[in-house]
């Protein structure tokens, strides 16, 4: 079996373990909020029923991502893994201003006067301590992939991380909801029947970062923006290391990041002719030399040209970036 082989059929049985783990998670969510009538369990649940839905999908999209292009997709399968990142942070987004808008409104009302019903906080300890250690398990096992795959599966670090803040914040709520009858004092005990709504703030609060993070880079990918500093500076070591002592000049170059796959295009002005096999072994020497130093599957292109796309006005040849 070769490496890409093994990688993908790594990651595919990773993502089936997160979507009988969450599914267990999902359950055991519900079943706590029954059992509690906490909205804060309530919503660790819903989020979890979000990576149910998600692991499903990223399964699908981790057999397309290594697919070459084809008629059909003519650039690549990549852009559905920067996608996937995109529309799971969307649907985490709407779970959680569902948190906020019940947990706000139970505060209105508790302004208002009306009551509020008390919480039975007998099965909080033992759904805290099952789903918190499923979820270090899940984390640590996503991870342990990740790195064995190669560390460039954006699939494999998304869910990785997904499952290591919901340990977080499941054994977070769940120790704050197992104190609430600390609060039974003359100060803190008019905040007692809010306990649960304040939580779910918290929580909601604590939960906004990570996929608005996630929402921003899958943006900037999908909309086309560059690589970060740092990439472009690696792979501009390796061109000019590959293009040194050829009869060229390199005009510019740019590198996109797409999923876990980056996009490079090297703008060359020939100094003398060159014919279309030596312009593809270059183009197949700069993909093993980029993908090699980035760490990443790597699809180069080399056009050739006296004026690339990105240029200023004036007329003086402008190095590259």
């Amino acid at each position: 079996m070769s490496d890409d082989a093994l990688a993908r059929r790594i990651e595919q049985r990773s993502l089936r373990f997160g979507i009988g783990a969450n599914a267990v998670m999902t359950l055991a969510g519900f079943v706590a909020h029954v059992l509690t009538g906490s909205s804060a369990l309530l919503l660790d649940g819903l989020y979890s029923a979000v990576l149910v839905g998600s692991s499903l999908i990223a399964s699908r999209i981790s057999r397309n991502v290594v697919r070459p292009p084809d008629r059909a997709w003519p650039y690549g399968y990549e852009g559905q893994e920067a996608l996937y990142v995109l529309f799971r942070s969307l649907v985490l987004l709407g779970v959680i201003g569902f948190g906020l808008s019940s947990s706000c409104g139970t505060l209105i009302d508790w302004w208002r006067g009306a009551e509020i019903p008390s919480l039975t906080l007998e099965p909080v300890a033992a759904y805290t301590v099952a789903v918190t250690g499923l979820c270090w398990l899940l984390s640590w096992r996503h991870f342990r992939d990740w790195r064995r795959t190669g560390r460039i599966s954006l699939l494999l670090l998304t869910e990785a991380r997904n499952a290591r803040i919901d340990a977080l914040i499941t054994a977070s709520t769940g120790l704050a909801l197992l104190a609430t009858p600390l609060l039974q004092t003359k100060l803190l005990a008019p905040l007692a029947p809010i306990t649960d709504a304040l939580l779910v703030l918290a929580v909601s609060g604590v939960l906004l970062r990570e996929p608005l993070q996630a929402l921003r880079d899958a943006l900037s990918q999908a909309a086309g923006k560059a690589a970060d500093p740092g990439v472009l500076q690696r792979t501009r070591q390796v061109l000019m290391q590959e293009l040194s002592g050829l009869s060229l000049q390199m005009m510019d170059f740019t590198v996109q990041q797409l999923g876990r796959t980056a996009f490079v295009v090297v703008y060359i002005n020939p100094l003398e002719p060159l014919d279309s096999a030596t312009v593809d072994g270059l183009r197949h020497h700069i993909d093993a030399r980029c993908s090699n130093e980035l760490g990443r599957p790597v699809r180069a292109e080399v056009i050739l040209t006296v004026m690339p796309p990105i240029h200023r006005s004036d007329p003086e040849q402008q190095p590259a970036p």
